[in-house]
């Protein structure tokens, strides 16, 4: 059952006339002054297919740079979106543009195969633009002025903007740090207001990194985040008025907040969060703060964060009370190794905080997790008691694996000390085998309804799980009841009465588990089931380009200049003698371009 602040939007189209039509953009040998139906009567500018295109139609727009971005005058319809998109092959870049692409009250828009560089704003999609595709899409590097970035977001979803979906796509370098960290690559929703209601975006298989304060900001209600990338390390140049100075900032990967009216219970699934790193107003910040309610946090691996991987935190300028979420079946590695303070409470896996002001974080449900290589386990700090604790007694924790204390997990490959941030792949948290977590796990909710058979019972807690809310291409959860083999497909959930409604007969008793799917015994502890197929789709691999540039700064990995016989002009790839063995990252530039590489000097 869904929250009235989701609503579904209706839409009048004021322009169809029924037809599919192919067309052409050439910015070589086209003219706006033709027809666009054929290659040789291509129109010559992106500008001219936003004010001709109807729904139907698609433009393939051939290989060129363009500098007008995607803005189409009408919207497409349920069986005749609008598509924009690359001409076979062709590598086509829109750049030095105030956006990217921008749907101001737009639908049914499919845009794809396109690299977007250079721009104010990236990706606009406002005022209720609902139903619109972006598969397959780089967008990368604000165009800064004075050093500054144009805007707070470099990409939106907001404005009851509903059904619109990102896949595959890259979305980097969004951001800059003074004294202060700014700007994020990706908001959904307002975070300050009550009434928006951006719900039932999809946003999977994508790549999302460096930005000032934070990756992806999370502010709507039933959305679907999964199978995506997050890293945020040292990528930015600081400046003197840095509490560090003039040094490498990065910074959180997501920001989870908005009000409880129409922000929380979204789902985050099979995700990696890696790399958070220090920026310029603070010692260090966690991979992911989550201060909503109501979320699903599951098969997401957090590695390698400066501070927590997920942290739970309020202040008095914080929007709603942090409750209700169900954080199982993750896998947190090396988090909360921050040099630049000594152990707290976020040098650690998981942490919660409550500095001031009377919100509160209680009831959250954290189970079947595996942890491993922290400072702590689980931190706290409660400004409320003398103690500085109590929000930890106030969570349920059941069945977590904790590695430092119970012995390691035996992960696939996760090495000491990080890795290349580019990597997707790295490190692999999946199970070997032999490991102890596997069968390991716990259910996850009991079933409250007398023993019997049917298609919909009710349980302790329906908060676990998902019914799709209604997402094309997310399919309900595939249930278990623990202890046997028998599974069902949810097909509603109600989570005012936690009552589950499935796609067939089962047959269960007063009091049984009921689990997600699995293998063996019982269920595994951590992000990745032994010997199942994933459970989501893998995030990408970070595509590399090959750009040669001119070395201006070498940084240890936590952004700290490094200087070698008082010159840190280097050219990357060329041997350093004089550094210690480690790992560096090398900042080079030119013109506005700036790229950030790992180096690695052994001995």
């Amino acid at each position: 059952m869904r929250k009235t602040s989701c609503f579904t939007l209706l839409f009048i189209i004021a322009v169809s006339n029924g037809r599919a039509t192919q067309l052409y953009i050439d910015p070589v040998s086209g003219s706006d002054d033709y027809g666009g139906a054929s290659e040789a009567q291509a129109w010559k500018t992106i500008t001219r297919a936003n004010q001709a295109l109807v729904p139907g139609d698609t433009v393939f727009i051939k290989a060129g740079t363009y500098t007008a971005y995607i803005a189409p005058k009408n919207s497409g319809t349920s069986s005749q979106p609008i598509v924009y998109t690359n001409s076979g092959t062709d590598t086509v870049t829109i750049r030095d543009a105030v956006y990217g692409i921008n749907l101001d009250g737009k639908s049914y828009i499919t845009v794809q195969g396109i690299a977007f560089r250079n721009l104010d704003r990236f990706l606009y999609v406002r005022n209720r633009s609902s139903h619109n595709t972006f598969a397959h899409c780089t967008f990368d590097s604000a165009r800064m002025t004075d050093g500054k970035t144009a805007t707070w977001a470099g990409s939106v979803i907001s404005g009851s903007s509903q059904h619109n979906r990102i896949l595959n796509c890259r979305f980097s370098n969004y951001g800059y740090f003074t004294d202060d960290d700014k700007s994020c690559i990706l908001d959904i929703g307002n975070e300050e207001g009550r009434t928006d209601s951006t719900c039932f975006n999809l946003i999977e298989e994508s790549l999302f990194f460096h930005a000032g304060h934070h990756v992806m900001g999370v502010y709507g209600k039933y959305n679907v985040i999964r199978s995506n990338y997050f890293h945020n390390e040292p990528w930015s140049m600081g400046t003197a008025a840095s509490d560090r100075g003039a040094v490498l900032y990065g910074d959180r990967n997501l920001s989870f907040s908005g009000y409880s009216e129409n922000g929380g219970r979204t789902l985050f699934e099979g995700n990696r969060v890696g790399y958070s790193a220090d920026p310029s107003d603070n010692n260090g910040a966690s991979g992911m703060a989550m201060n909503s309610s109501d979320n699903i946090v599951r098969f997401n691996s957090y590695f390698h964060n400066i501070s927590a991987g997920l942290s739970m935190s309020l202040t008095s300028s914080y929007l709603q009370d942090i409750l209700r979420n169900k954080v199982y079946n993750n896998s947190f590695f090396d988090n909360g190794h921050n040099p630049y303070d000594s152990i707290d409470h976020m040098s650690s896996g998981i942490g919660f905080g409550i500095y001031s002001g009377s919100l509160i974080i209680k009831d959250n449900e954290l189970k079947n997790n595996v942890l491993y290589k922290h400072k702590l386990t689980f931190g706290e700090y409660n400004i409320n008691t003398s103690a500085r604790t109590g929000i930890m007694a106030v969570q349920l924790f059941a069945n977590n694996w904790d590695g430092d204390s119970r012995g390691d997990p035996l992960f696939v490959n996760a090495p000491a000390g990080p890795g290349d941030p580019m990597d997707s792949a790295a490190p692999d948290l999946h199970l070997k085998e032999g490991s102890p977590c596997i069968d390991s796990g716990t259910y996850l909710t009991t079933i409250v309804s007398p023993g019997g058979s049917g298609t919909s019972f009710q349980v302790k807690d329906a908060g676990y799980f998902m019914d799709g809310w209604g997402i094309e291409g997310v399919a309900g959860d595939e249930i278990q009841l623990f202890g046997t083999t028998d599974r069902a497909r949810i097909t509603n959930v109600n989570y005012i009465s936690n009552t589950l409604t499935v796609d067939k007969s089962l047959t269960w008793t007063e009091n049984q588990g009921v689990c997600l799917k699995y293998e063996g015994a019982a269920p595994d502890i951590g992000a990745y089931e032994y010997g199942a197929a994933e459970v989501v789709v893998p995030a990408i691999r970070a595509r590399r380009q090959k750009m040669q540039h001119q070395t201006y700064g070498v940084y240890d990995f936590h952004g700290r200049k490094v200087r070698i016989d008082g010159n840190i002009k280097l050219i990357t790839g060329s041997a350093v003698t004089h550094l210690r063995p480690g790992i560096y990252l090398t900042v080079s530039r030119r013109d506005n371009t700036r790229m950030v590489r790992k180096l690695a000097v052994m001995r």
